[in-house]
């Protein structure tokens, strides 16, 4: 558990205007800074790409939970920038973890706990819309009705499963520590009973559970067992699957090999996109003041396909793993684990990484990788996700914060590390969120007496700052006798352009509206043509997309085959067989040849070797039928189209 003092202070309270997202590390956005204490801020981003980030602000002496709502850019969406008052009722001294998350419809979903009821600490839950508006009533609903002072209700976690249902799961304190769990449809109604599903074990406390997507609406529960004195309690970790209706289908250990510290840590548990889940851990399993980290996959039908117990992920004898962070890549079944490692004194820190497969090898060897060589720094890793440039690791050194991406192989996928931050001040209670896009934002609290709220934006690339999506998957192709088609993909499910705008050899040629995705165009003389697409977003533009090339050849001269980076015909005319060349400067997905009448039908294709290289091709057969007249050749790949126009003569 962790706590924040109570303080007592006088507040001097000053308005916030937030400005864009910041692509200066030393300029973070701030987004609460009041002469009272801001603290645990947590982080959600909606679908069509605002930000929630919600804290806890003692500005009138109490803790009282207040939300923040950013438009794409990192502006306040609402009337009053430093936040909606979301809940003034009492809290105890001290504050427990809370949680919070967005359903499909984009409305942020609250999760914590207060006294309003008589000085027992119980669960509430609030539903905010974009719109400030308050779905489940001023005071919102009431997940937990203790009354009891000899019992607590702390550290709700909230999950909006595939079904848009709500599922919020807590530790109840008592005797010993029970979970609680309770789904919730999108009206706040509870559909597992007014008490809802209560997991326990009297050898022990049911401690720290966490939910995550599996198969058929289905869910997984991860929670601890913890055992032992309580001055070293051991801990045992477990999955469960549930279905819509609370039916247990199985329960599956995790480890149970006890040597994990009770209260010195919180595992990462992730899906691994087929309805399984990864988790990770550090323990000292030989209790030779070694900590490892370990990790464990676990299928949808609740089948671990590691060692039991989990794969050590790193075997290093001399120093100390801590803290692991996990990033997974679902199509190539690969896992990513970043964690701080320290020699044996714990006097000096680093980073290290390993990759895995799904059955524990150890893709990168037994020793891993090191990312940070171990040195007088303090190194701390903040969290971990996967994006198409590769695992994206967040991690602190020194009290700045740094970003890497790691690509399967070991090697960085960016050029070098991103410094997100790189402020001087102390940092805590890191939280992250990432959007479908694969733009990610992350909040903290910073400073040395009173904390204030601070946030950054970074996106796949490991750029800083707001970045509009441009169009993907640009295609050009040659519809004959003299019509080009251009085709493209939509940036972004979610986000959708005003227009594109079409460049051709650099200088804009047309807008089209922002559900078109293709354009034609007619009349082109022999030429080499060059295109690209960018969207509009409002007064904002994406970055061009991809450049596709057309080149558009009359080849009227008998050239004989040569080994230049081109594509040759010969001889030209031809009567009854024709001699190709050409040349793939670099790998392309595919390559082919077809061969077009003037009336633009097929008469041939070739599908070619789309390999870099140097390439001949001798055709005659059905020449000999082909009626006199033009033919255009044309050879396609995946990056550009090269034609060349003919006359057939008998």
């Amino acid at each position: 558990m962790k706590k924040v003092l109570f303080i007592v202070i006088i507040c001097l309270s000053f308005s916030l205007v937030l400005a864009d997202w910041s692509d200066n590390p030393s300029e973070p956005n701030l987004i609460a800074g009041f002469a009272s204490e801001q603290v645990l801020p947590k982080v959600a981003i909606t679908r069509n790409g605002n930000t929630y980030i919600s804290r806890f602000d003692n500005n009138d002496g109490g803790y009282n939970l207040y939300l923040n709502l950013l438009n794409y850019d990192g502006n306040s969406l609402w009337a009053n920038p430093d936040g909606l008052l979301i809940s003034n009722h009492p809290q105890a001294t001290s504050l427990t973890e809370y949680a919070m998350t967005t359903d499909d419809e984009g409305n942020a979903i609250i999760v914590f706990q207060d006294i309003r009821n008589s000085e027992v600490h119980n669960i509430v839950a609030y539903k905010i819309s974009q719109e400030g508006e308050f779905l489940w009533g001023a005071d919102g609903i009431m997940i937990s009705n203790d009354t009891s002072t000899e019992v607590s209700n702390l550290s709700p976690t909230v999950f909006c499963a595939s079904d848009n249902s709500i599922y919020i799961t807590w530790q109840n304190i008592a005797t010993t520590t029970s979970i609680v769990i309770n789904r919730l449809n999108s009206s706040g109604q509870k559909l597992w009973g007014e008490d809802g599903i209560i997991l326990s074990y009297t050898e022990g406390n049911c401690t720290w559970p966490q939910i995550i997507q599996s198969d058929n609406n289905n869910i997984l529960l991860k929670y601890y067992q913890d055992s032992g004195p309580f001055w070293a309690p051991n801990r045992h970790i477990f999955v469960r699957k549930l279905t819509p209706e609370g039916t247990l289908l199985w329960e599956s250990t995790i480890t149970n090999a006890g040597g994990i510290t009770a209260w010195e840590q919180l595992i990462p548990f992730v899906s691994d996109g087929i309805g399984g889940a990864v988790l990770s851990w550090y323990e000292d399993r030989e209790q030779d003041m070694d900590n490892d980290i370990y990790c464990q996959h676990i299928t949808s039908e609740g089948n671990i396909t590691m060692v039991e117990n989990g794969v050590l992920a790193i075997i290093d004898p001399y120093n100390q793993q801590y803290y692991p962070t996990l990033s997974i890549d679902e199509a190539n079944q690969h896992i990513y684990i970043f964690s701080s490692i320290s020699d044996a004194n714990q006097d000096n820190y680093g980073l290290a990484g390993q990759l895995l497969d799904y059955t524990g090898n150890r893709l990168w060897g037994n020793t891993g990788q090191i990312i940070i060589n171990i040195g007088p720094t303090t190194v701390t890793t903040i969290d971990a996700y996967y994006t198409n440039t590769g695992a994206v690791c967040v991690y602190e050194i020194d009290e700045s914060i740094y970003a890497s991406a790691w690509l399967s192989d070991g090697t960085m996928s960016w050029n070098q590390d991103t410094i997100i931050c790189s402020s001087n001040d102390l940092k805590y209670h890191y939280d992250l969120a990432t959007h479908p896009d694969q733009w990610s934002v992350l909040t903290w609290e910073q400073g040395y007496n009173n904390m204030d709220i601070y946030a950054m934006r970074f996106n796949s690339d490991g750029s800083l700052g707001t970045k509009y999506p441009a169009p993907v998957n640009l295609n050009a192709t040659l519809n004959f006798p003299d019509i080009i088609y251009l085709s493209w993909s939509a940036p972004s499910l979610y986000l959708i352009p005003d227009s594109y705008y079409i460049y051709i050899n650099n200088e804009f040629s047309q807008q089209v509206s922002g559900d078109t995705l293709n354009y034609e165009y007619s009349g082109f003389p022999d030429g080499y043509y060059s295109f690209y697409v960018i969207a509009r977003y409002g007064e904002h533009y994406s970055e061009p997309s991809e450049t596709v090339n057309i080149q558009i050849v009359s080849n009227d001269d008998n050239l004989a085959p040569t080994n230049k980076s081109s594509f040759s015909l010969y001889p030209n005319p031809f009567r009854d067989e024709i001699i190709l060349q050409w040349n793939n400067p670099k790998n392309e997905t595919y390559a082919k040849i077809n061969i077009y009448n003037l009336k633009g039908q097929k008469m041939k294709e070739w599908q070619l070797n789309p390999a870099a290289g140097n390439y001949n091709l001798r055709f005659s057969e059905e020449l000999n039928v082909y009626p006199n007249g033009i033919y255009f050749i044309c050879l396609e790949t995946s990056s550009e189209v090269r034609v060349i126009k003919s006359l057939c003569i008998k």
